[in-house]
């Protein structure tokens, strides 16, 4: 790829390029100091400055100036990013690299390239919502005959490469009903406890994939005497879109649930997944356009609505049961939850509140694990060079347990976790709450009452 020089200023190309030109300022703050190499994850795997924050910007705008075309080599480029969010909180002018890096992404998809497979998934299936829950039933019955026949080590896995899936990837498995299906539109709990309502936003991957985490939120939420509405007409957060730069199926997306998630009735809505909080938090309005006022202020993780609604104290009367045996645990901070919304403390006041827990922090929690949703899909190498260094900061802690806060996370750590330290469980915070709330139940509660619980 070659890139002529800057040697004098032209005028930008808003007009051919009227994306990325909305950034023309943001893209000149870029000072090219280069700190960012120091935090791309993508950088300090290739070495390569053209997959770092800075030599992306440098393209960007290179394009902008009409010195570079929309290239394959430009698509691979931008593409590559993981959109972690770390050369942001580098940057010494604040340069918001992410919403350049989209920009761009969404001029290319305005041109026709947005690959078939992306189109597929993001416009055919979850575009669509009420085809999901069906796909996922074929797909967890197709799954599980498939799992059946080819256990590790069977000579059938030497096939998935056939079809881009590497022969020693753990994939997570479809649930044969999703998470909204199972349960009611409105759960009021027995007694009123903190008196709070929420709307729960659930999330592709805990509707479908990791309905465990649906599950458990809904234990807590009762137990904690929350009232929690599970609006039907909600869809998937738009996210996987925009990132690959479908803007508009991505505005279509969230209107949709701007409009199902009514946060008027609510004392807030909450998420179990960083990115899709973070698209409804910031993203709907900083990246789509849309006018979120009313309704993002509302939007919270469910660990920092349980500290800062709930409280912990009413946490801590509920866990007070002593555990069988201490275990340890750790905690990896989603890119989309630290960077993204400034949320790092909340999950683990929670963990340290839970009874026969010992958190011990990792190095570098909050670098990257190399998930990014569909990333680790496009870009498996990638995600699978610079999870190595997420897991082996995992394993030098000792932990039984990983905790995150974002389900893209969870299939991360238990893909490369699965091969190199499988006794390592990885779970959701909520998940391990759930479990310490319903030790407590079990044990303070007559049995005949644990077994007509309603989430019991």
């Amino acid at each position: 790829m070659i890139v002529e020089s800057k040697f004098v200023y032209r005028e930008p190309l808003k007009g051919k390029y009227p994306r990325i030109g909305k950034f023309s300022d943001e893209i000149v703050r870029c000072i090219k100091c280069g700190l960012c190499r120091a935090v791309c994850p993508t950088l300090l795997e290739t070495v390569s400055e053209s997959q770092g924050a800075r030599g992306r910007v440098s393209l960007v705008e290179a394009v902008l100036d009409g010195r570079l075309s929309l290239s394959d080599i430009f698509d691979d480029r931008i593409s590559s990013c993981i959109n972690c969010k770390a050369c942001i909180d580098a940057c010494p002018s604040g340069v918001r690299v992410d919403d350049i890096i989209l920009a761009a992404r969404a001029e290319l998809v305005a041109r026709g390239r947005l690959p078939l497979l992306k189109r597929i998934i993001l416009r055919g299936l979850l575009k669509r919502g009420r085809l999901l829950p069906p796909v996922g039933r074929l797909a967890s019955l197709v799954q599980r005959v498939l799992l059946a026949l080819s256990p590790k080590g069977s000579a059938l896995r030497l096939l998935l490469p056939l079809v881009r899936i590497d022969k020693h990837r753990q994939l997570p498995v479809f649930a044969s009903r999703s998470f909204r299906e199972q349960f009611p539109e409105r759960i009021v709990p027995e007694e009123p406890g903190a008196g709070l309502k929420v709307a729960y936003f659930v999330g592709c991957s805990s509707n479908l994939i990791y309905t465990d985490v649906a599950d458990a939120a809904l234990k807590v939420l009762e137990k904690l005497g929350v009232e929690v509405v599970i609006p039907r007409e909600q869809c998937c957060c738009g996210t996987p879109m925009f990132n690959a730069g479908d803007f508009e199926t991505a505005r279509r997306m969230a209107r949709i649930n701007m409009e199902a998630l009514d946060p008027s009735d609510v004392d807030a809505v909450i998420v179990t997944c960083a990115s899709c909080g973070l698209a409804l938090r910031r993203e709907y309005s900083r990246i789509l356009d849309l006018d979120t006022l009313g309704f993002s202020e509302k939007v919270m993780d469910i660990s920092e609505f349980i500290v800062k609604k709930v409280g912990l104290d009413a946490l801590r009367q509920l866990t007070t049961a002593p555990a069988d045996e201490e275990i340890v645990v750790t905690y990896h901070d989603p890119c989309h939850l630290k960077r993204g919304q400034s949320i790092q403390d909340e999950p683990r006041e929670i963990v340290r509140s839970i009874p026969g827990v010992r958190f011990k922090e990792m190095r570098e929690p909050d670098r990257c694990c190399g998930g990014g949703g569909l990333y680790s899909f496009t870009h498996y190498e990638m995600s699978k060079a610079i999870a190595a260094h997420k897991v082996e900061a995992v394993r030098e802690t000792g932990a039984q347990i990983v905790l995150t806060s974002c389900p893209s996370c969870i299939m991360q750590l238990a893909d490369f976790l699965s091969r190199v330290a499988p006794d390592i469980k990885v779970m959701h915070v909520i998940e391990l709450l759930a479990k310490a709330l319903s030790r407590a139940a079990i044990r303070t509660v007559p049995e005949e009452e644990v077994k007509t619980a309603r989430c019991g």
